[in-house]
């Protein structure tokens, strides 16, 4: 889910309120644009659909990606819990780290165990992926996404050429992620990056600034961008190859809670069709 590694121990990673909170709206967000999104979903026509969640965390895309409804020519009354289940037939999740893909497997497992599961570690930031994953379970994906982790990377093009690489023809990648913050007349655009502590800050700097936690210390160093905007998301795309794009502006804001204060983020999905 959320990109940043903050938590020594993966099961406290996406346990606060702000985050649970957060996670759930992804999950409406991704429901409620399943048609718009346009993967080949399983089916009773099609038979397996593979996922790959990329910064997948503690799974939180993959567990949305099996709620999503089929027709109800697909559903069994009977057991419909199983299969609603059964929308995407492989998940694979990779991450930077390890700790995060334990717990992974760990909750998937326990409440999905019909869903076939693979993960690994790797960065697909970078422009030599390991050869960990260079094998054929690791291509030829239906579908792939990312979310809220991508204004964390530090190279978000290679990331995008990384994983187009990894889908099938007609594959479909999608981007959950967020806005650009305003920014004010007076502030300093490098410290308006839509952080808990970028409020504290003008071109005087004549003002005590609070101490930062410990907490935000380690995430505020991770965040590479203030965020995205279609356009920029739509060369991303392009540059990579992708056609089809599409980009939904979600209604309800995100709210992060770090360091003291809140901040409001405006949330956004983009998609494309690998050509």
């Amino acid at each position: 889910m959320i990109g940043w590694e903050i938590y020594s121990k993966a099961k406290e990673y996406d346990a606060k309120p702000w985050q649970k909170k957060i996670a759930s709206q992804v999950a409406e967000a991704l429901n409620s644009h399943a048609d718009w999104l346009g993967a080949d979903w399983a089916s009773a026509s099609n038979q397996e659909c593979h996922l790959l969640d990329y910064a997948c965390g503690t799974g939180s895309v993959t567990r949305v990606r099996i709620s999503f409804p089929l027709s109800p020519c697909c559903l069994n009354t009977d057991t419909t819990y199983q299969a609603l289940s059964t929308h995407i037939t492989h998940a694979t999740g990779i991450d930077i780290s390890s700790a995060m893909l334990s717990q992974y497997t760990s909750l998937l497992s326990s409440t999905h165990p019909s869903l076939v599961l693979k993960t690994s570690v790797a960065d697909l930031c970078s422009p030599d992926p390991q050869p960990s994953i260079s094998g054929p379970e690791f291509h030829n994906f239906d579908i792939a996404g990312v979310a809220l982790g991508f204004h964390h990377f530090a190279n978000p093009t290679t990331c995008i050429a990384n994983l187009a690489s990894r889908l099938k023809k007609d594959g479909v990648l999608f981007i959950v992620d967020w806005l650009p913050n305003k920014i004010a007349p007076g502030k300093h655009i490098g410290h308006a990056h839509a952080h808990p502590d970028s409020h504290d800050h003008n071109h005087n700097h004549n003002h005590v600034k609070e101490e930062d936690t410990e907490e935000w210390k380690k995430m505020k160093k991770t965040i590479k961008t203030n965020g995205f905007t279609e356009e920029d998301m739509k060369a991303i795309f392009e540059e990579a190859g992708f056609e089809e794009f599409g980009f939904v502006v979600l209604g309800e804001k995100f709210v992060l809670e770090m360091n003291g204060k809140k901040v409001e983020k405006t949330g956004f999905i983009a998609k494309g069709r690998k050509s």
